[in-house]
């Protein structure tokens, strides 16, 4: 005869099998090819620069970019943790500043995971992470060094503190939601509040207005505040009119308002933002949500209508901002993928695991070797190996036009400035100083004869030449 706690044990067993099913899959696909494509972008070297700045400077709080000035536009929690993780080797190097997005998109996996075992079973679980962990934007941003895989962690754990607080939960984890906001605020600011939007329209939706009085929780938005607010206070004094006119008002608000006016590219750009980030698993969408409305009457509606309400709620909100970015649209991916995991569980096939799991393995194939070929082909589109030379470890000053001069900066390992244009350079610029040049740049100036080429080099397909100063 088996003991009493034998199921649990079982229960257990499986679960923890699960767990390290989906931890092992996650770190190999999410692996692969890790730190092979290299970092070409302000938006991706961004982060990485001011985490060297924290680690030469010490500027924990408040990290520069090469001009000296404070970035205030984004709080610097993504920053602190690339320091952290830079820490041990004593520099910032690009396998550093993405291992923090790879180790959170692994949590985004095991959190969908959890979701969907709550509020459904195991298999709609395993399901559900398989899928998001395959999507497009979970496999893309978890080698991307920009904030996003961090809000979508902190997104998602909101959410599973949400989802264990409406399944029978305490108050515990109700202030756990309101906390994960705010760390999902100290990644990309407002951008942080998505999960407390997605769970009013939610309460809205079961409970009317009478039901956000089961939201309040004193401790919960003091614990929010705390975490939030202090950067931003501190980021006021620092530099007060830059902040409030440059960072709030403008990248805060302006940024997501729309503020020019109704057009077709406002139905289809977010819409292909959307289908592109939740690749390949977006085609099966459309039937998933049928089959949750037809559930409208039964048990699990209220599970279901929670996803449904976190896929319209994320869209809606970006879709009407003012900017435009595929990134934007991530939050959607834990969401379709739970959605899509419990339609594929209400299968009455009886080989729908194997068909699933077949359907998954081509999936990851395909990805391996379309990653693999993308990835060659956008390293081949650089070259920097003459200016590398041509700087030696000469501590010059070194200026940018047409240029990404972030991106510059962290590949190169030196700082570089920002010349709005030639003039400058020639006019403001010693004369041991270098430009780096767009050469359509260089070709649209009027007066190059003061100017001697010392090297050409290439940056994301934009071929450019450095120069100096040569009798100007």
């Amino acid at each position: 005869m088996e003991p009493a706690n034998a199921p649990t044990r079982t229960h257990s067993l499986k679960r923890s099998w699960h767990l390290a099913l989906l931890l092992g899959l996650s770190i190999i696909i999410l692996g692969f090819n890790f730190n092979s494509r290299q970092l070409l972008t302000n938006d991706d070297t961004r982060f990485p620069v001011m985490a060297r700045d924290v680690l030469a400077h010490g500027h924990w709080l408040l990290p520069a970019l090469p001009d000296g000035r404070p970035h205030l536009a984004k709080p610097p929690l993504v920053v602190w943790l690339m320091s952290l993780a830079s820490w041990p080797g004593g520099a910032v190097s690009a396998r550093t500043a993405l291992l923090p997005s790879l180790l959170e998109a692994v949590g985004v996996v095991l959190l969908t995971y959890w979701i969907g075992r709550r509020l459904f079973d195991a298999e709609a679980g395993v399901v559900a992470a398989l899928i998001a962990l395959t999507t497009v934007g979970v496999f893309s941003f978890a080698h991307s060094a920009m904030p996003d895989m961090a809000l979508l962690l902190a997104l998602t754990g909101a959410m599973a503190a949400y989802v264990r607080w409406e399944t029978g939960g305490t108050s515990a984890d109700l202030i756990a939601f309101y906390a994960l906001v705010g760390i999902a605020c100290l990644t990309k600011g407002a951008a942080g509040l998505l999960p407390l939007a997605i769970v009013l329209v939610h309460t809205l939706t079961v409970a009317g207005v009478a039901g956000l009085r089961r939201l309040g929780s004193a401790p919960g938005l003091v614990l929010l505040v705390v975490i939030a607010v202090p950067w931003w206070i501190a980021a006021a004094v620092a530099d007060r009119e830059r902040f409030v006119t440059g960072i709030v008002l403008h990248d805060q608000f302006l940024w997501y308002v729309p503020t020019t006016g109704w057009h077709w590219r406002a139905i289809g750009e977010p819409i292909g933002h959307a289908v592109a980030i939740t690749l390949p698993w977006c085609i099966l969408l459309p039937v998933a949500v049928r089959a949750a409305i037809r559930e409208a009457k039964t048990e699990r509606s209220r599970h279901l209508r929670l996803l449904l309400v976190w896929l319209a709620t994320v869209f809606a909100i970006i879709a009407v901002s003012e900017q435009q970015r595929e990134r934007y649209y991530l939050p959607l991916c834990p969401a379709l993928a739970l959605l899509i995991g419990w339609w594929h569980s209400t299968l009455a096939w009886r080989r729908r695991v194997w068909a699933f799991a077949g359907a998954w393995i081509t999936l990851v194939a395909i990805g391996a070797v379309v990653d693999t070929i993308h990835t060659r082909r956008f390293n081949e589109a650089t070259d920097l190996a003459a200016v590398r030379a041509a700087l030696g470890n000469r501590s010059v000053p070194l200026y940018a036009t047409d240029v990404p001069e972030l991106a510059l900066t962290f590949n190169l390992d030196h700082p570089v400035l920002v010349s709005k244009n030639l003039r400058f350079f020639q006019e403001r610029v010693g004369p041991d100083g270098r430009l780096i040049i767009s050469d359509r740049a260089l070709a649209g100036a009027p007066d190059r004869s003061c100017l001697r080429p010392l090297a050409r080099g290439v940056l994301d397909r934009q071929p450019f030449t450095l120069v100096i100063k040569a009798g100007c």
